[in-house]
């Protein structure tokens, strides 16, 4: 497959199969439920959700590793989990950041996106606790879902959220030499 229908498939949220060696692999994984009909996007975020990172991570994936494809006008629900078994974390959707200006902590004035935030994203949500929200995906661009605890998204606990025009369905862009993740 040459690498402009490739580009042209990720785009469309289509392809559902491994890429070559090198070639940022893209899927519909379980944990993101599309409603083509209503355009909803469920996503089932889960913080430590395996030792990767020492359990900073979003469903196994961080620093960048993982991108989330949403199509402009969809409504995103996210259902979130804190499943690290000693450390309280939370999510937002924040800026992308440049790696020399990672904040040390965020909270409600970093979110990027009205609504798009767990209860107290500074402090986190203890190990076990759970919480969701919903939000529009209304202006494309790359953002970042980041654990706003002190520290933690210093240490890579962001993964990228992409609200593209040209996608007509979620997708799930795994980085090539990602560790494995959620499937």
């Amino acid at each position: 497959m040459n690498s402009s229908r490739l580009r042209a498939l990720i785009a469309l949220g289509t392809l559902a199969c491994v890429a070559p060696a090198g070639i940022a692999q893209a899927a519909l994984p379980s944990w993101i439920h599309a409603d083509p009909a209503h355009r909803i996007a469920t996503i089932d975020m889960v913080a430590g959700w395996n030792p990767n990172n020492s359990a900073l991570n979003f469903n196994g994936y961080y620093a960048g590793d993982l991108t989330i494809v949403i199509p402009v006008g969809w409504t995103v629900k996210v259902s979130f989990t804190n499943h690290d078994g000693m450390l309280p974390h939370s999510l937002l959707v924040t800026k992308a950041y440049a790696k020399a200006k990672i904040p040390p902590q965020a909270g409600v004035n970093q979110v990027a996106i009205s609504k798009a935030y767990t209860d107290d994203p500074d402090s986190g949500l203890a190990p076990g606790q759970k919480d969701s929200f919903d939000f529009k995906a209304t202006d494309p661009g790359t953002y970042w879902w980041f654990c706003g605890v002190p520290g933690h998204g210093l240490e890579g606990m962001h993964v990228k959220l992409r609200i593209d025009p040209a996608a007509t369905g979620p997708a799930a862009i795994i980085a090539p030499g990602a560790e494995k993740g959620r499937p």
